[in-house]
């Protein structure tokens, strides 16, 4: 089986990607609108307030985001949903 998904290609249920002894469950991924992946932003100025930046440039022009600063990124995992204290304490 096969998927394809807007601006990130196609995906195959295929080896290497699964049916592997790393990857055992033959499972397609899902698509970005199920996902609904956001972008939090943490910075000095809203450290317990996140802004939402996108892909659309005038969100981060419109942040505290700054280019002169150091930048990390926190993946949380499935379970957590990137609200939760422990992120914005890590930064």
């Amino acid at each position: 089986e096969e998927v394809c998904y807007d601006k990130l290609g196609c995906f195959s249920n295929d080896p290497p990607w699964s049916g592997t002894t790393d990857r055992p469950l033959k499972a397609l991924p899902w698509s970005p609108s199920k996902i609904n992946t956001r972008f939090l932003l943490y910075t000095n100025e809203n450290p317990n307030n996140y802004q939402q930046i996108t892909a659309d440039a005038s969100t981060i022009r419109n942040s505290n985001f700054k280019t002169n600063r150091k930048t990390r990124f926190i993946i949380h995992g499935f379970i957590d949903e990137g609200e939760e204290d422990w992120l914005s304490d890590m930064c």
